[in-house]
């Protein structure tokens, strides 16, 4: 086989998805070895720490998502009407103009 008929690996999804998976176990393994060869980090303290930040995951995404809902319900129509007396003094009869 020659160098033209060889595949190009290193152009392909396969390649790059497997090397950043890698590279993905490469930086967990490092903030657990930072974590783990630290004498002042305990165990507890690794574990809260890590349960901390995949909480702070799920908090971010559920900002998004009642955001995200918050726009769906305005599109469908449903809105809320903060202040009646702001609402009933917009659409009041005096507000008519003076032609109709």
């Amino acid at each position: 086989m020659t160098i033209e008929e060889r595949p190009d690996i290193k152009n392909s999804d396969e390649f790059w998805n497997h090397e950043y998976s890698k590279q993905r176990k490469d930086r967990m393994q490092n903030a657990i070895d930072d974590y783990l060869n630290d004498d002042k980090v305990s165990a507890r303290q690794t574990y809260e720490e890590m349960l901390s930040c995949v909480d702070d995951v799920i908090q971010y995404h559920q900002r998004q998502l009642d955001r995200a809902n918050d726009l769906k319900h305005l599109m469908m129509g449903h809105r809320l009407i903060d202040d009646m007396e702001d609402m009933s003094a917009k659409w009041s009869q005096d507000n008519i103009p003076s032609r109709y």
